[in-house]
């Protein structure tokens, strides 16, 4: 009888095995794992086991971490608290002086004078001259050289006949003794003034060209015409035998503003005369052009 290769039921009986071997390997795996046992490389292979007991094995409590350590924040501070600042007084203002414009009254001409108030002494230990019989009190605008010309003597005489200390200063009502034997005649002067033009106040002043001054006054052999101009400078000048003068504007007159102007009258010696001087009278007059300065003609080489 013929034998039959068993190939499919090797085969078979392969595959079944390999099923059941899959079953139990599943089964394995889903089982659950006792508490008390630990892994294998958790386990204490030092210890040795006791004699007639199996080895049981220790459970081993994982070491504990500490917490990390909390750090402590800034703690937050109160608002500060804002105090309204201190008011402070502003310094006391010092009221300053406004300096005020000082007219300029020390242009010296011989025999001019003012009314002088102080009173000169006499030298010490001088005697007035006894033989000088004539006597004169001093008036208004007199000056030892207008004395000293009408009496035909000098101011250095006088000085010493008088025992005077200041040849320049005399005083109204002062008696002073005279050489000579009859007194001079003393010429009589109508002191009054009359302006013509510039007429006192006016505006009607140009800005450029010539001003003429006139007026009536006492009969002098001289005259002494004195301009204040607005910023207190003076402008004088002498004119011999006349009651009049034309001023150049822009030479002379060129600020704006308002001007004062005198006449003094003077005789023959550039004294004043005994009357007092006329004015102050008034004009104003607006701003004049600049002055260009003439060219001055160049040699030829």
């Amino acid at each position: 009888m013929k034998r039959t290769s068993p190939t499919w039921l090797t085969t078979g009986m392969l595959m079944l095995i390999a099923l059941l071997l899959g079953a139990i390997l599943a089964r394995l795996s889903m089982a659950p794992v006792p508490s008390n046992v630990l892994p294998l490389a958790q386990q204490d292979t030092t210890a040795s086991p006791t004699a007639g007991h199996s080895a049981t094995p220790t459970e081993t409590i994982p070491p504990n971490t500490p917490l990390a350590t909390l750090t402590p924040s800034n703690t937050l501070r109160p608002p500060p608290t804002f105090e309204p600042p201190t008011a402070t007084r502003p310094p006391t203002l010092t009221p300053s002086i406004t300096p005020t414009a000082t007219i300029i009254l020390d242009i010296s001409i011989p025999g001019l004078h003012g009314a002088e108030t102080a009173t000169p002494s006499s030298t010490p230990g001088c005697t007035p001259r006894a033989d000088w019989k004539l006597t004169y009190t001093v008036q208004r605008d007199d000056t030892l050289a207008r004395l000293a010309v009408l009496y035909n003597t000098t101011v250095a005489e006088l000085v010493e006949g008088n025992c005077l200390s200041d040849p320049n200063l005399i005083r109204v009502g002062q008696v002073l003794r005279m050489p000579g034997d009859t007194p001079p005649e003393i010429p009589q002067y109508d002191c009054t003034f009359e302006v013509m033009t510039p007429f006192d106040g006016t505006l009607a002043i140009p800005a450029e060209g010539e001003v003429a001054f006139n007026w009536r006054g006492p009969r002098a052999h001289f005259n002494l015409i004195r301009i204040v101009r607005p910023d207190n400078t003076i402008f004088e000048r002498v004119i011999e035998l006349r009651q009049n003068e034309s001023i150049d504007v822009v030479a002379n007159l060129n600020q704006s503003g308002t001007y004062r102007w005198y006449v003094f009258p003077l005789d023959r010696n550039f004294v004043q005369i005994p009357c007092l001087e006329g004015g102050p009278w008034y004009f104003t007059k607006p701003q004049s052009p600049t002055q260009t300065p003439t060219p001055s003609a160049t040699p030829m080489p």
